[in-house]
């Protein structure tokens, strides 16, 4: 994906933490369940933001899939123009509660059946950022315009210690 940052975001940091409050840099799942993460992120939001913005309301976006494209978290967090300093800086948290399991379908069996899976060995992370809410028609087309971080996190198995 080419990122267009259509609302010139500029990215400062960009962290993830475990619930102890430790940076870390990969995920850990014990067998299918993973653990809780925060994704903090500090952006400098300057004049450029601000025209864009044109003293309407916006919203910050995380999108999380698997690896194939599959939803697993989709959170929002409400921008007023009022909350941003004039520093034009912003801290923005968001909680990574990864569901453990996708149910799908096997339509190749004779008779359709479940299957779990979950993320076994990265996820896709996009944050973005639009003046658009879901119930817009043109959400969708804005949300991929505003994105400012398109990534992978790997995930690995977790061990005892």
């Amino acid at each position: 994906m080419t990122l267009k940052n259509k609302y010139c975001i500029n990215l400062l940091s960009f962290n993830l933490f475990n619930q102890d409050g430790k940076r870390v840099y990969i995920l850990e799942r014990n067998g299918t369940a993973l653990k809780e993460y925060t994704c903090k992120f500090i952006v400098f939001l300057d004049h450029d933001f601000l025209e864009k913005l044109n003293n309407e309301d916006g919203f910050f976006y995380l999108s999380v899939f698997s690896i194939d494209n599959k939803p697993l978290i989709f959170q929002q967090i409400d921008l007023s123009p009022s909350q941003i300093p004039r520093s034009g800086l912003i801290e923005i948290a968001f909680k990574l509660s990864i569901p453990t399991h996708l149910e799908d379908f096997d339509l190749k069996a004779d008779h359709p059946k479940k299957v779990i899976k979950y993320p076994k060995n990265k996820i896709k992370l996009q944050l973005s950022f639009s003046r658009s809410n879901l119930k817009d028609q043109s959400f969708y087309s804005d949300l991929e315009d505003g994105t400012f971080i398109d990534t992978v996190i790997p995930i690995k198995e977790a061990t005892n210690g």
